[in-house]
C-alpha cells in the first residue's frame, strides 16, 4: 500500500500537472454532458479525470497533516456542491466529492485492517446514487493497495472491464487516466495550485456552464 516513503513514484512534493489535466478534462466533460450531449468525443476525453483523482485521493491521504481534516473538508464541499451539480446536470445521483468521500472512508478502514468493514463500504457505495458507484470507491482503493505500477495497471485494467459492463466501451478509455497517472514523468516541471483550488473550482464550473446553457445558442 502507499506510504510516506514509497508511493507510485509520486516524487518529493507536491506536483499538481496532472491534476490541471483532470481538472481540464473534467470541464471538458461537463460542457459535453449539459451543453453538447451530442459530442460523444467530449465524453471521450472526461473519462481521463477521474482516475487522476482518484490517485490525487490515495495520495492525499497518506500525506494530509489531518485526516479528519481531510474528510470534514470533503464532506463540507460535497453538501456545498451538490445543488449546482444538480441544477448543472439534471443528475438524480451525488456528486464527485461524495464518491471521493467514500474512497478516503475505504482506505481508512483498509490501513486500519477493518477488512470487514472495507467490503462493507465497497458494497454499500453501490446502493446510493453515487457519482461511479462502487466502481469509483474501488478505483481510489486499489491505487492505496497498489503502489506498484504493474500491480496497479493490472487492477486498474481489470476494473476497465467491469467499467464496460457497467457504463459502456467508453469507460474503458479511463484506462488512459491510470495510465498518465502512473507513467506521466515526474522529473518535468513542478506546478503547484492552492490546495482549495480544486474544491472551489467544482462548483463554479458547473454554475458556469448551467449559466451557459440558457444562453439562445443553447437553449432548447
Amino acid at each position: 500500500m502507499i506510504n510516506k516513503s514509497k508511493n507510485i513514484e509520486a516524487g518529493n512534493g507536491r506536483n499538481d500537472v496532472l491534476k490541471i489535466i483532470g481538472i481540464v478534462t473534467m470541464a471538458i466533460d461537463h460542457v459535453g454532458l449539459i451543453l453538447y450531449p451530442q459530442v460523444i468525443f467530449l465524453r471521450v476525453i472526461g473519462r481521463l479525470a477521474f482516475p487522476i483523482f482518484a490517485w490525487y485521493l490515495a495520495e492525499g491521504y497518506v500525506y494530509t497533516s489531518s485526516r479528519k481534516r481531510y474528510a470534514t473538508r470533503l464532506g463540507f464541499f460535497a453538501a456545498a456542491t451538490q445543488l449546482p451539480y444538480f441544477l448543472a446536470t439534471r443528475l438524480n445521483n451525488l456528486n464527485i466529492f461524495f464518491t471521493l468521500l467514500i474512497g478516503l472512508f475505504a482506505i481508512d478502514c483498509f490501513r486500519k485492517k477493518r477488512y470487514i468493514s472495507t467490503i462493507a463500504i465497497v458494497l454499500f457505495s453501490g446502493l446510493f446514487p453515487l457519482d461511479y458507484s462502487f466502481y469509483g470507491v474501488l478505483m481510489i482503493l486499489g491505487f492505496y493497495v497498489f503502489p506498484q505500477k504493474e500491480k496497479a495497471i493490472f487492477f486498474q485494467s481489470v476494473l476497465a472491464a467491469a467499467g464496460v459492463y457497467l457504463y459502456g466501451f467508453i469507460q474503458s478509455l479511463s484506462l488512459l487516466g491510470v495510465a498518465l497517472v502512473l507513467y506521466y514523468p515526474r522529473d518535468l516541471a513542478k506546478i503547484r495550485l492552492n490546495k482549495y483550488f480544486f474544491y472551489f473550482f467544482y462548483p463554479a464550473h458547473l454554475l458556469i456552464i448551467y449559466g451557459l446553457s440558457f444562453l439562445p445558442y443553447f437553449a432548447k
